[in-house]
């Protein structure tokens, strides 16, 4: 891209802008995307408020009052996340995303983050490019699972509870390190129409239902009972607890819940993404 390009573009702070005007920004950065995206305001803020979204570092690029593209950056401690980034379909293959991620990185070394972290797709060759050009690296591959629920009688019944209790439990129980989405500090910030339940004390879920799938956010059984068959028994029982819809576990690492999920039947899906990470200072 050239100086004079460059010079057209202008950040503004997210701090600027309503959850309403942020959503539809969203909305048109991703479109014809590999997942498009369709926040409204609330759906906006009930997702980007979990994740820790930092709406002053976090930017909507423009040229003139034309929007290019977005860059929403969540941030935890030293750790700064690539929480959504994209470019308005007339926008891209122009050089701008490169520009964009570059800011991002030199303001977030100022402020003193340590590492920034991204996730993108396996196929989408470009932007993987992009981000290894800047000095991101793949960390680890993160796959996902569907499951149609088959019909199951004299399954034992769930019991709900509050999903912030489970989320504590992850803290202590949990697999370490999990993706930024699924972590434990992720998951304290669930609410409805997330549930969580447990079955007899020994395993633990929270599910959040959407229109077409169920969205399975946390399996965990307490390391004291695992291989003793709770988190099928578990996975058996949220299918019966959410039938005609398919339930769904999105970015999941290696570890004892994907072998688990693939050894109940469940299906690993065509879609698969990197976890990148580029230190910074």
């Amino acid at each position: 891209m050239n100086s004079q390009t460059e010079a057209e573009l202008i950040a503004r702070p997210v701090l600027e802008f309503t959850s309403q005007e942020l959503a539809q920004a969203m909305n048109r950065s991703f479109e014809e995307y590999f997942v498009p995206f369709n926040f409204d305001a609330a759906s906006f803020e009930r997702r980007f408020r979990s994740e820790h979204l930092d709406p002053a570092a976090s930017r909507l690029w423009f040229r003139g009052d034309q929007l290019v593209g977005v860059v929403y950056l969540a941030r935890r401690g030293w750790t700064c996340r690539v929480a959504g980034m994209g470019l308005v379909k007339e926008a891209r293959s122009q050089g701008y995303g490169r520009t964009m991620l570059q800011t991002a990185i030199e303001e977030a070394t100022m402020r003193g983050d340590r590492e920034m972290m991204l996730e993108v797709f396996t196929e989408n060759e470009p932007a993987r490019r992009l981000y290894e050009r800047l000095g991101f690296r793949n960390t680890r591959h993160l796959l996902s699972f569907r499951r149609m629920p088959a019909p199951i009688s004299n399954m034992t019944a769930l019991s709900e509870l509050d999903p912030l209790t489970v989320a504590r439990l992850v803290t202590t129980e949990g697999e370490p390190d999990l993706p930024w989405m699924f972590s434990a500090e992720t998951l304290a910030a669930a609410a409805p129409p997330a549930r969580a339940f447990h079955l007899a004390h020994s395993a633990y879920a929270v599910v959040r239902p959407e229109a077409e799938r169920s969205l399975l956010l946390t399996l965990v059984v307490p390391r004291g009972l695992r291989r003793q068959g709770w988190a099928t028994r578990m996975l058996q029982a949220l299918e019966a607890e959410f039938p005609g819809v398919p339930l769904v576990a999105s970015l999941v690492p290696e570890g004892s819940v994907r072998e688990v999920l693939r050894a109940a039947g469940w299906e690993q899906q065509p879609l698969s993404l990197y976890e990148m990470v580029r230190p910074l200072g």
